[in-house]
């Protein structure tokens, strides 16, 4: 849970991560041309990483160079399991149109929210072209298992605008025999036709009323260089925060703005935002933002094709003076949760009133402009990124009794990682606070965006627990180090290295594919209950062990840590070798009995090898850090423990 506070103004400058529409395309186009393509502005959210994971399973080559991606494509393969693309709708379905044109069946799952979504609207236009996309139920829900085979071409009209229907169409369409066709009676995101001519594809684009027709006939791809530029999805809620609380002055940087990107702009003029927007390039702005009283309007689902706008605009709505409907905006039912029953709840939690009208949403404001005001609340984001963040805007801008500042609780925040990991380091920043209620969040040195904490100990210390609770506290990432040794392990006995060579487990740790968060991804497989057999339990500290293993490991997590500024970080050498400079060092530790019985899944004297050769190996051995705080967990409680870190932090803050 994470609480905003609110009657601080927003000042300042602020960039927000690469738009996550054109990163996830940007991958799969530079996968499927020959050659190297540069992409220079990624997004650094989750949900684009686990695409850039599944092209890499699917046979792309993706090296970080001067922070850019190079990515080498052009011979792509059935993976060898599934892809789980986690929290990523985008990601799944464009994937679908990929696989698609690959000989044989790619199976593409994720996480229990996506596992709730349907595909069907996918599913049914790839089946025309000759390939087959079967799931759960009617709605083809994921897992969801595509067999490509030799593609026709067809002539499609989408029934819901949608522009990740069309992308996976167009990205089948590339496989086809003949011309693809896909008619939008509203036209929505252009990102794939546009990626897909920068790297040379016969691609045409006619306007047709307010839609379009895109018309792609088959040929070579070429590699290509793009810049991403930031996510105007992200940016709405800077500019509606600074739009809410007086004193605000934001000037958002670097903005992708493009038709059909930009209505919420035009919403936000209609209701009487005050946003100047100063043009960097084709295709870029800046947007300076200042306070301003709204009034209600109506908003068409056409305006904003992929409703992803919908549910800070909502706040907006519930900010000011009148009444706001949002027309036919029915699709929200159907996105990382019940978006319209969400957003309503939301509207209603902050002290304004909604309801849900058929496939409407209809807000009726309090006006803030005029002396009205939204009240603390608390609300649950129900693991969706865009509602938790819509919620932490409502709170910038709620008063307590008397007029004191007020705040708005959030839980479910978690799902913010997906894409816009630094969100809270960033109003941080912009109002001169802290997130989380304790001068915690941001106490980090030089230049830090968030605290860091080192937390070693031996198996079965609670490491593992207390971590993950701590930086749900402090809003921070976690990064479990033994899980990347276990990733390692497991790498290598499925490629079966030999664990006595050092140099061969070296490479493998320096170049080997895989992601560690709350799932660990290795070659495109989801390997979280893998890494934790007993054939990688028995040799993760012999790979443990080994100079060249640690040396590649420890320049990964130290990389993982300066890309994110703060963050909890577990392991058995953080304080004494990978963080030395930490803000906390803590060394857990509890009595052998009580770490047997919660290590259910090794045997006790297991457990005793284990620590023998963590202790005695001559790389970065088992040890309490200098200046670390020893904590032994037996008997008590995770908050307790945690609570207790936090107050350190708040000391040497």
């Amino acid at each position: 849970m994470v609480r905003v506070p609110g009657g601080r103004p927003l000042v300042g400058t602020v960039s927000v991560p690469g738009d996550k529409s054109i990163s996830h395309r940007a991958l799969l186009v530079g996968a499927l041309a020959p050659g190297t393509s540069t992409v220079t502005g990624l997004s650094n959210g989750d949900d684009v990483a686990r695409t850039r994971a599944a092209v890499e399973a699917l046979g792309a080559r993706i090296e970080e160079v001067d922070g850019s991606l190079r990515v080498t494509g052009g011979t792509l393969h059935v993976p060898p399991g599934p892809l789980d693309l986690g929290n990523s709708g985008t990601g799944l379905r464009l994937l679908m149109g990929v696989v698609a044109g690959l000989s044989g069946s790619t199976t593409l799952t994720g996480d229990a929210s996506l596992r709730s979504r349907p595909m069907d609207r996918v599913a049914r236009p790839l089946a025309l072209m000759g390939a087959t996309a079967s799931g759960t139920g009617e709605r083809c829900l994921p897992p969801v298992t595509v067999t490509g085979g030799r593609l026709v071409g067809i002539d499609y009209t989408p029934p819901v605008a949608s522009a990740q229907v069309k992308s996976a169409i167009l990205l089948a369409g590339l496989a086809a025999a003949g011309p693809t066709v896909v008619r939008e009676p509203v036209a929505t995101r252009s990102h794939t036709e546009e990626l897909l001519a920068v790297a040379g594809a016969d691609v045409s684009v006619e306007r047709s009323g307010g839609g379009v027709v895109v018309t792609l006939r088959p040929g070579p791809l070429r590699p290509f260089a793009t810049v991403v530029p930031g996510d105007p999805s992200q940016a709405a809620f800077w500019v509606v925060a600074a739009t809410l609380v007086p004193g605000s002055d934001v000037a958002v940087r670097g903005v992708h703005v493009s038709p059909e990107r930009t209505g919420f702009l035009d919403v936000l003029d209609r209701m009487g935002a005050r946003v100047a927007v100063e043009r960097r390039g084709p295709g870029v702005a800046d947007l300076r933002v200042l306070p301003a009283r709204l009034s209600g309007t109506e908003v068409l689902a056409a305006e904003i094709p992929s409703l992803d706008e919908v549910p800070i605009l909502a706040v907006a709505a519930a900010a000011a003076a009148g009444r706001s409907r949002f027309r036919d905006v029915g699709e929200l039912r159907v996105k990382e949760s019940d978006r319209l029953t969400a957003t309503a709840a939301l509207v209603r939690a902050i002290g304004a009133q909604a309801s849900v009208e058929g496939d409407d949403l209809v807000v009726d404001g309090v006006d803030l402009g005029a002396g009205g005001s939204f009240c603390s609340a608390s609300v649950d984001a129900e693991l969706d990124h865009r509602m938790a963040m819509a919620a932490a805007v409502a709170g910038m801008a709620t008063t307590g009794a008397s007029g004191a500042p007020g705040g708005v609780a959030i839980t479910g925040w978690d799902a913010v990682a997906t894409s816009y990991p630094a969100f809270l380091a960033d109003l941080d920043r912009l109002t001169g606070t802290t997130t989380g209620g304790a001068a915690v969040t941001g106490a980090g040195r030089d230049g830090r965006r968030g605290p860091l904490v080192a937390i070693d100990g031996p198996a079965g210390s609670g490491k593992t627990t207390v971590s993950r609770a701590l930086a749900a506290r402090l809003s921070v990432d976690r990064l479990d180090t033994g899980a990347m040794y276990r990733a390692v392990t497991w790498l290598a006995l499925a490629h079966k290295v030999d664990l006595a060579d050092g140099a061969a487990l070296g490479r493998l740790a320096r170049d080997g594919h895989f992601e560690i968060g709350e799932r660990v991804v290795a070659d495109g497989s989801d390997i979280t209950a893998a890494i934790r057999s007993p054939d990688v339990s028995a040799g993760v500290s012999v790979v443990a062990a080994h100079p060249e293993v640690r040396s590649a490991l420890v320049e990964r997590q130290r990389r993982w840590v300066e890309d994110r500024g703060g963050a909890v970080v577990e392991g058995r050498d953080i304080g004494s070798v990978v963080l030395p400079d930490a803000d906390v060092k803590v060394y857990l530790d509890a009595t052998p009995e009580e770490r047997a019985r919660r290590r259910s899944d090794e045997q006790a004297d297991g457990l005793a090898r284990r620590d023998a050769l963590d202790r005695s190996r001559a790389a970065s051995p088992l040890t309490v850090a200098e200046g670390a705080r020893v904590v032994d967990t037996t008997g008590r409680t995770v908050d307790d423990i945690v609570e207790e870190i936090v107050g350190w932090l708040t000391t040497s803050a």
